[in-house]
């Protein structure tokens, strides 16, 4: 019997030909979801007050595109257990364990400066590869430029959460975030909404403590930290104002899978993201020599978050901050003067 046989590599034309037809179809969906987004997000910019009313859909738009657990009702302020690790020239230092859902705690370090209070909070948030010890200083910081601790100093109250982002082979504990991501996907939820949930939770709990303001919380916080900075915020109304360094960028050319929802193209992606912080107040900082994220492509994003701070004459809220420090949060205190100005 005689068959007709074949090279193995006779067929990669016609493959080569899919593959290109895929990208394609990619790119011609992409360019209409410019569109689609733009005509899905339309706030009302009559006014600042019209404009914050009229966000609520939005927002729960990206809610329930991250999905569990940030999908739960509202809930009372859970349980905390404090340790004291240590007092020091700028306050007391608390590792805590805040209770987040059913056999879940999210770990994070607390600082308490010195003084009665009530003082206001600044939730730092690490980055890829990171730990609330590592972004607060406990040794080198390395791109941090000493976050935490230069918030303190200024005299606010500081939580330090850790999310699942710690370099495992360095630290020998194995988190596997992306395998959590899919699991958590086919669950109905996200890592990242589960992370946002930590940190809407870690409020619940800290809102609580009598020396505490309420009223005054911030967020900084680096690269993936930057991420979680603008999205956390973007979901979390009780953040009065946010830092994002080195994580605001166009999420079609980092499309992370973390990072990333169904549907996400055609509804929110950065830029609504910034936009559903405004009114409140929001400095970008970005790094001109980031080889990570590339400024090339943030900025367009970061300017079409800030002409809705100019529609609405709040251009002073807004703050596109630059520096040339790789991949890191600005060693200068310009962010820092922002955020205590609306604090």
């Amino acid at each position: 019997m005689s068959l007709y046989v074949e090279s193995q590599d006779t067929g990669n034309e016609y493959r080569a030909e899919m593959v290109d037809q895929v990208r394609a179809l990619i790119r011609k969906r992409y360019r209409a979801s410019d569109r689609l987004r733009r005509r899905y997000f339309r706030p009302d910019t009559s006014s600042a007050d019209a404009y914050a009313a009229s966000l609520g859909p939005y927002r729960q738009d990206l809610v329930s595109m991250l999905g569990w657990p940030l999908t739960l009702p509202h809930e009372d302020p859970p349980d905390a257990r404090m340790e004291r690790v240590a007092r020091d020239d700028l306050g007391t230092i608390y590792r805590v364990w805040i209770r987040t859902l059913p056999g879940v705690e999210t770990y994070g370090l607390y600082f308490r400066p010195k003084g009665r209070g009530p003082f206001p909070l600044v939730i730092s948030m690490h980055g890829g590869g990171g730990t609330p010890e590592y972004c607060s200083g406990f040794f080198q910081s390395a791109n941090y430029n000493d976050m935490t601790r230069r918030v303190l100093r200024r005299g606010a109250a500081v939580f330090a959460p850790q999310f699942l982002l710690w370099e495992s082979p360095r630290l020998g504990v194995e988190h596997k975030k992306d395998e959590v991501d899919r699991d958590l996907k086919q669950l109905g939820g996200s890592l990242a909404a589960l992370e946002i949930y930590r940190l809407r939770r870690s409020l619940d709990y800290l809102l609580t403590r009598r020396e505490i303001d309420a009223d005054r919380v911030g967020m900084v916080g680096l690269s993936y930290g930057g991420f979680y900075t603008l999205y956390g915020a973007a979901v979390e109304t009780r953040i009065k104002v946010a830092v994002p360094s080195c994580g605001v960028t166009n999420r079609k050319i980092y499309n992370w899978p973390d990072m990333n929802w169904t549907g996400a193209a055609h509804q929110i992606l950065d830029v609504e993201a910034g936009a559903l912080i405004c009114p409140r107040a929001l400095y970008v900082d970005s790094s001109t020599t980031d080889s990570i994220f590339r400024i090339h492509h943030g900025r367009p994003v970061v300017r079409a978050i800030g002409k809705y701070y100019e529609r609405l004459g709040l251009a002073d809220r807004f703050v596109a901050g630059e520096h040339d420090a790789w991949h890191a949060l600005d060693p200068e205190d310009r962010w820092l003067k922002f955020m205590f100005r609306y604090l």
